[in-house]
């Protein structure tokens, strides 16, 4: 990341002297951001972070009011102490798109002392971004009324953002417009390459979900209608920006950083591929059905088969009755008898729920008695932004899981704020327009590694035709999907959503989701841009997946293969064949060659990289 400059200015609005303080500065770990901090007339403190002279957001500020006052808890009178920290280490896990991720920061921590309160504004700086968030204690009863940040951009150009919900896709809407939006934000500069990224980390459950707004080049993330606790820290808000998209991907462990650690031993977590169960009818959930789902799953290699909306209750059409008892299987299912089976084949069972099932039945009692029968995990459905007991009931939910041994998926509105390193069993959620959505173009799905899995793992129930094209009709081709199996993460990796076993008899097809990971040592963005092309090269063990789509237009990408590995190679090519189905190629390069991609528009390629010999 080069040539980039950010001022934060905490703007402090009181009508007295505000407390004398001398300047203190801290700098990122690559000592190109300085953060420099001075008092401004007496009644604003501000924050000036440096990077190259160049200068990106010229004002911004941090406000949160309690029910007692709605006047902003943190004011330079009230000022006490700062305090410098820095962290060197990296953070691991097994369930991550990247084995090994950096933990680097330099932190300031400035005090205040108003009355029994004592607020604590933290403000971390990062090689690729920043974060601000606040330590409450003693704040007793009280509740907090508004929490939200402010940053003035200097002209940003563009925002991509969600809609009122996320079933709609991403806005574009020009800076000075005004818009209010759910959280994440991107930001795109029209005068030069900026790219920045706005997000909450850290929510856990006593929390709204963050809302972002734009008005005139300033973006607000906020949260309303908090709940009151004793000693606590709200959500941070952070910034990752960059001048190009390939040190940009590179800030996305930023929200994992602001996060705790799990707590306990979460090694008996299992990331896997998933096959949903097709039906909507209760003879689709016949015993003997399901068992062809498990069949396949196993044949394709996949670790799950998803029991979605119809196995309980009054049925498909009825999931949001109270009456539909989640206790009760549909009459023609053995659920007992279906886990021995798919134990048998060496398949996990996923149960589907919705939110509404818990409303007359205890979350607890419902996830231990499927446990007890051999469960695997669950995805939880219709968690609507901005309703707090949403994010309680799924934050218990997960705790639940986690206790007894079983993995979560959480659809609709819920969105990743990196909770997902304390709690390691919550392997993946939706939060976005996914793959049910058939006409989602490549306009879309090139934008989203650029937004929503900067924020964390994503659900895309990702579909695919196989054999023929006519039975989705879906806008984009079929490399475009295999690809983005590998381009959207998530550790729990649904596949041929809409598919039913019968339909994938054309094996060179659907021979790759065989061997695909879900989780990866590492990863290397090839290049991109948002709504025009992305490209990224993912490892698991040896052997690289250069996974790569185009936008609405045709694109071309060109990398050399030094960039992965330094031995000579055998690639194996998967791409469009222009005729409605996929064309497999297999030839030798060395480290000297430049491979080119070249694609028509919503189309898509996948190389299989592996290097000879040992």
């Amino acid at each position: 990341m080069t040539r980039t400059l950010i001022i934060l200015s905490i703007l402090i609005g009181i009508n007295c002297a505000a407390y004398s303080q001398p300047i203190k500065s801290v700098k990122s770990p690559d000592g190109k951001n300085t953060l420099t901090i001075s008092k401004v007339n007496d009644t604003t403190l501000t924050f000036s972070v440096s990077r190259l002279q160049k200068t990106y957001i010229d004002s911004a500020y941090v406000f949160i009011s309690f029910s007692d006052s709605p006047h902003n808890a943190i004011s330079p009178i009230f000022l006490t102490n700062t305090k410098q920290t820095s962290r060197r280490d990296t953070m691991r896990s097994a369930v991550w798109e990247r084995a090994i991720q950096p933990d680097y920061y330099n932190e300031l921590s400035i005090t205040f002392q108003n009355g029994k309160n004592t607020n604590t504004l933290k403000i971390r700086m990062y090689n690729e971004g920043f974060a601000t968030g606040i330590e409450i204690s003693n704040p007793g009863k009280q509740k907090v009324t508004d929490y939200h940040t402010t940053y003035h951009w200097t002209n940003p150009g563009i925002f991509h953002i969600f809609d009122h919900s996320t079933e709609k896709g991403y806005n574009s809407i020009m800076g000075k417009d005004k818009v209010s939006a759910l959280s994440p934000m991107l930001t795109l500069s029209t005068t030069d390459t900026l790219i920045a990224f706005t997000h909450e980390a850290a929510n856990y459950e006593f929390f709204s979900r963050a809302r972002t707004s734009a008005d005139n080049f300033s973006v607000t993330i906020s949260q309303y209608g908090l709940y009151q606790i004793g000693n606590y820290s709200t959500p941070w808000h952070f910034v990752v920006f960059a001048d190009n998209p390939n040190d940009f991907i590179e800030g996305k462990y930023i929200v994992r950083s602001l996060t705790l650690k799990p707590n306990a031993n979460y090694n008996w977590v299992k990331p896997g591929k998933v096959f949903r169960h097709p039906g909507n009818k209760d003879s689709d959930f016949s015993t003997a059905e399901i068992k062809k789902s498990i069949d396949f799953a196993a044949q394709m290699k996949f670790q799950y088969v998803l029991l979605d909306n119809g196995w309980y209750g009054m049925g498909y059409d009825n999931e949001f009755d109270q009456n539909s008892d989640p206790m009760q299987t549909v009459q023609p299912l053995d659920l007992p008898e279906t886990v021995r089976y798919a134990k048998q084949k060496g398949i996990g069972i996923l149960l589907y729920f919705n939110k509404t099932a818990f409303s007359t039945h205890s979350s607890d009692s419902v996830l231990t008695h499927y446990s007890k029968i051999g469960i695997k995990g669950v995805k939880l459905g219709f968690f609507k932004n901005g309703i707090p007991m949403d994010n309680v009931l799924a934050s218990r939910i997960i705790t639940k899981c986690a206790s007894l041994g079983m993995v979560v998926n959480v659809h609709d509105e819920y969105r990743p704020t990196g909770v997902e390193r304390l709690y390691p069993n919550f392997l993946t959620c939706e939060g976005l327009r996914g793959n049910e959505h058939l006409d989602n173009s490549g306009n879309h799905t090139t934008l989203l590694p650029f937004i929503r899995y900067m924020a964390g793992a994503g659900d895309y129930t990702i579909c695919y035709d196989a054999a023929t094209s006519s039975r989705l009709d879906m806008k984009t081709t079929k490399a475009h999907q295999l690809a983005l199996s590998i381009i959207l993460f998530s550790p729990l990796q649904h596949i041929f959503w809409y598919g039913s076993p019968e339909w994938y008899s054309n094996q060179m097809e659907i021979e790759l989701f065989k061997e695909i990971p879900t989780v990866w040592d590492d990863y290397k963005m090839i290049g991109g841009f948002p709504r025009r092309l992305f490209s990224i090269a993912r490892r698991k063990g040896n052997t690289w997946y250069v996974a790569t789509i185009a936008g609405t237009t045709k694109s071309e990408i060109e990398f050399p293969l030094s960039k992965l590995t330094k031995k000579n190679c055998t690639i194996t090519h998967y791409q469009d064949t222009g005729d409605a189905s996929i064309g497999k190629t297999t030839f030798k390069a060395t480290p000297s060659d430049t491979l080119k991609i070249s694609l028509r528009p919503d189309s898509g390629s996948v190389m299989v990289i592996t290097p000879d010999g040992k």
